[in-house]
């Protein structure tokens, strides 16, 4: 149980870095909906200098020796489980996630409704190209929405459970993206994953996977 004001710490591991923040839990009133929320502020426990030297490290580089710049991000992308995009707290969220992020592509996961019916509200913000897989009755939904103007998304796959599509942005390598929704019915999941380890078994392009999964790791 995190309670306000409770300072704790994850550990956060990759294949070759390990970095460990602090999160302290503040409160935080949301007078409209009448219950508490808590905010957090996650800031790292090593230093910059630190974490630069401990990345040399990894890295085999010379303490002298400028550390290898990533380039810049190709677009910004907004994925989010919205758990129902037909009602005003979800339009009023959107316009704002929409007017502090600035994505070039939205999707939207376990949407509830069809996208008929939202067309013209995502048309008015500049999203005016889509791609979409509505729910069966009020389950599951898959949208892509995007910004011709910024960049191209072309469809290479849809279904219930899955939309995967190529991204093309001018000056940049295209790259895969894969906006799952994955079916809380084991058998159906099980489906999903052998699609996914199919594709990866021919997959040679930079490949996002991501969404709502619905599963556990172990």
């Amino acid at each position: 149980m995190i309670t306000p004001e409770r300072e704790v710490f994850h550990l956060i591991t990759s294949e070759w870095w390990m970095e460990e923040v602090s999160m302290r839990i503040q409160p935080w009133r949301q007078i409209e909906a009448r219950q508490e929320r808590h905010y957090v502020s996650v800031t790292p426990s090593l230093s910059m200098e630190a974490n630069h030297s401990r990345t040399r490290g990894f890295l085999d580089i010379p303490a002298q020796t400028p550390l290898p710049q990533t380039t810049q991000s190709s677009m910004d992308l907004l994925i989010w489980n919205c758990r129902g995009a037909g009602n005003k707290r979800f339009k009023r969220n959107m316009r704002e996630l929409v007017r502090i992020h600035k994505p070039d592509l939205l999707v939207l996961m376990e949407t509830k409704v069809e996208f008929s019916a939202m067309g013209m509200f995502f048309n008015r913000m500049g999203y005016t190209t889509s791609a979409h897989v509505d729910p069966v009755g009020r389950s599951g939904g898959i949208w892509m929405v995007w910004n011709p103007s910024m960049v191209n998304v072309r469809v290479t796959e849809a279904s219930s459970q899955l939309i995967t599509a190529r991204v093309s942005r001018q000056s940049y390598s295209d790259w895969i993206l894969s906006a799952i929704y994955a079916s809380p019915c084991t058998t159906k999941r099980a489906e999903l994953w052998q699609t996914l380890e199919d594709t990866a078994q021919s997959m040679s392009e930079p490949w996002l996977v991501a969404g709502d999964f619905n599963d556990f790791a172990n």
